[in-house]
């Protein structure tokens, strides 16, 4: 017999009383339903036990739904409520619309639950018990639509775990203990822990238990015609068969492990299985391929850095230790894998060992390398005996058995010595459905906003007043991201302000802020840097600079209450976060550096200004703070002018025609390692595929697949 606790309303109002300043408390729930099933393949609802009938809201005979919620605050499990819910129930009433019915309320009640209780869910752990865990490759089933909803509108990641309770209130508490163990303690509380695996392969979301969006989502993002494409690509890359594995440096921090996961998570929805390996983590590597690798390479290291021998033997023996101790054997993805995608100049290392196992097993594999980076090819062409050009030309007896190279669009990333005809372009993305970018309801933001400023006051920083505008750059803690830039022009707009006697009401505050990464040693010395810097400007009061978690969802709300961003990048390879602030309408200010030209239309959805005109920038800081028509002028183009090159699914795109094309001969006999990159016979007449020639690897699958882009009417028409 159910206990009157059994039966409270989860949605009944605390009378506890909340300082304004409260952060609601975090919690993670377990739910599971329980539907009647033994008539859902007569079809006859006449005989059906009068238990499980009840009247519905309008009137009608309903059928009776049992749900059970498990809260735990992760530790244990401290409250639980069932109850039930009254299903409309006709005679076509099918059982999946049953299972949608009851999702649907079931969404409701735990939103009711959250506000009511004061509570911030960080995770739904959903029950499936008696049935095979299904990949939701349709978008349609009502798994997934509840799973979306959870995350999209609760803010709470959606988990599925198999559990096995003859109860519906056993089975939740079961899966919501299962699965808070994949989450940080760390706040805000919903970080998923980084799961690597078996031979050091990256578990993404929890080897796919988490489903924060399905295809019926992504379908959204984009135009019918780029969906077209897309399911033509998958149907060919289904028909080879491939195996395809990625190799970086770390599973977390920075703009390529960002893409990876987001690409992989989406290449599942699709029913395509890729795999993405990582190194085995060694600070005094990092140091190296950090400072001797990309600032070298990008122009921005101290005076005095310069990559030695010893730094050479240290890297050649991290790496081959990695090779031999998890991707050697025949069994491992050096030598079962179709192609292979080096991801960065810290794992180009790995390409000569590929060749050396692979020429062996007389398997051939394609082998693409991936510059992510900023390669000052000027620096190397004026400097051929410069510290730019020895990195260079040591990575190069790496990178050149690769077979093809893969770089930004800009022509001065690639270095001459690689030959054109095996450069194929290739833009960052960010993914429109993750933590960075998705809508995020008043609630939730409010939320971040207060954890944000606790996080402030634990590292002795200045908190921000919401109430009043601010400028905002988001970016590691690098030497290459212009801070100091950002700093002298937030002194010169206040300057101006102070003289014209500004209302003090909306004087703008400048937040600089951004995660960290393990490949990154230096984060932690410029974070300090820029510390001490904001502390003896004038109005530091009204600087904040912040270190952050890997919270997605701090950086959104950051990014999108801002007036503006900045981005003062002295060196860039592709600004991710410029085409976020665009995503969510923010007007950006940036220098003309790097890849930033290709994402900023100037005058139009930003500005452009050059490398080091602090003057200039803090003119339009100026200018966006006091000027609403023209803050709303180019936000409403920021937003209009948005193109899908720049997401997740034109980026699978990318991959699975580059997959398709380099593998279009894979029944040919090996071709020798003399002919990779530095021969006369190039990918290009190697794989027979027009991949190459600096082009864009967009324009090719959209000239192949006549794909008209629907998205650029907007941006023409403002």
């Amino acid at each position: 017999m159910a206990t009157e606790a059994e039966h409270r309303d989860p949605c009944r109002q605390s009378i506890r009383r909340f300082s304004v300043m409260h952060i609601p408390q975090p919690v993670y729930l377990g739910v599971d339903i329980e539907i009647p099933e033994e008539e859902e393949e007569e079809g006859d609802k006449s005989t059906r036990n009068k238990n499980t009938r009840c009247n519905c809201e309008n009137g009608q005979e309903g059928v009776v739904c049992n749900y059970a919620i498990s809260v735990h605050d992760g530790s244990y499990t401290t409250d639980y409520f069932s109850g039930q819910l009254c299903l409309h129930d006709t005679a076509n009433t099918s059982y999946n619309h049953h299972r949608s019915e009851a999702l649907s309320k079931l969404c409701d009640i735990i939103q009711a639950f959250s506000l009511a209780q004061h509570y911030k869910i960080h995770m739904v752990a959903c029950s499936a018990w008696n049935r095979e865990l299904q990949q939701y490759d349709g978008g349609d089933k009502p798994e997934q639509t509840a799973m979306s909803y959870s995350w999209s509108k609760l803010d709470a990641l959606p988990v599925q775990v198999k559990t096995n309770g003859p109860t519906a209130d056993e089975r939740a508490s079961a899966a919501v203990r299962k699965s808070v163990i994949w989450m940080s303690p760390n706040q805000p509380g919903n970080l998923p822990r980084t799961m690597i695996g078996f031979r050091h392969e990256v578990e993404v979301d929890f080897n796919y238990w988490i489903h924060m969006a399905g295809l019926a989502d992504y379908r959204e993002t984009v135009g019918k015609d780029t969906w077209r494409v897309l399911e033509e690509l998958t149907k060919e890359f289904k028909k080879r068969d491939l195996k395809i594995s990625f190799f970086s440096s770390t599973p977390q921090g920075g703009g390529v492990a960002l893409m990876r996961h987001a690409l992989l998570r989406f290449f599942n929805l699709l029913g395509i299985r890729a795999h993405w390996f990582v190194m085995r983590p060694k600070p005094e590597i990092y140091r190296i391929t950090k400072q001797k690798f990309h600032n070298v390479l990008q122009g921005v290291a101290k005076p005095g850095v310069e990559l030695q021998e010893r730094d050479k033997t240290m890297f050649l023996d991290w790496t081959e230790e990695n090779v031999n101790r998890f991707w050697a054997d025949d069994n491992d993805p050096i030598k079962t894998s179709d192609v292979i995608v080096i991801d960065d100049p810290q794992v180009s290392g790995i390409i000569p060992h590929i060749r050396r196992l692979v020429d062996k097993n007389k398997k051939d594999v394609r082998v693409i390398f991936r510059s992510h980076i900023e390669i000052r090819a000027d620096l190397l062409r004026d400097h051929p005996d410069g510290r730019e050009s020895k990195t260079w030309n040591f990575l190069w007896d790496f990178i050149k058995y690769a077979d093809l190279f893969i770089a930004h669009p800009v022509q001065n990333f690639v270095p001459d010595d690689v030959p054109r005809k095996t450069v194929a372009l290739m833009p960052a993305c960010t993914d429109p459905l993750d933590g960075l970018n998705k809508y995020m309801s008043g609630y939730t933001m409010d939320y971040y906003e207060r954890v944000f400023n606790r996080m402030c006051v634990d590292q002795g920083a200045q908190e921000v007043d919401w109430e009043r505008p601010y400028f905002v750059q988001v970016a590691r803690f690098d030497p290459s991201k212009g801070i100091p830039d950002c700093l002298e022009a937030y002194s010169r707009l206040r300057d101006r302000l102070e003289k014209e006697d500004y209302d003090p009401a909306y004087i703008p505050q400048l937040v600089i802020c951004g995660h960290g990464s393990i490949d990154d040693p230096e984060g932690a010395v410029i974070y300090e840097e820029t510390h001490k810097r904001a502390s003896r400007m004038t109005y530091a009061s009204d600087v904040t600079v912040a270190r952050l978690p890997p919270s997605d969802q701090l950086l959104n709300m950051i990014l999108r209450n801002a007036r503006a961003a900045l981005q003062l990048s002295h060196r860039e390879g592709f600004e991710i976060k410029v085409t976020e602030a665009h995503h969510k309408g923010i007007p950006v200010i940036a220098y003309d550096a790097g890849g930033i030209p290709l994402q900023i239309q100037d005058g139009v959805d930003g500005f452009l200004l050059p490398v080091g005109d602090t003057a200039a920038v803090a003119d339009y800081m100026y200018r966006l703070l006091t000027d609403n028509n023209l803050h709303a002028k180019v936000s409403k183009s920021a937003r209009a002018c948005m193109t899908e090159e720049y997401f997740t699914v034109w980026n699978a795109m990318n991959w699975l025609h580059l997959f398709i094309e380099m593998t279009n001969n894979n029944d040919s006999k090996g071709t020798s390692t003399d002919a990779r990159l530095t021969g006369e016979e190039c990918t290009r007449d190697h794989n027979n595929s027009g991949i190459g020639n600096t082009m864009k690897v967009s324009d090719m699958w959209r000239k192949k697949y006549s794909h008209h882009d629907e998205t650029k009417k907007d941006c023409d028409a403002t």
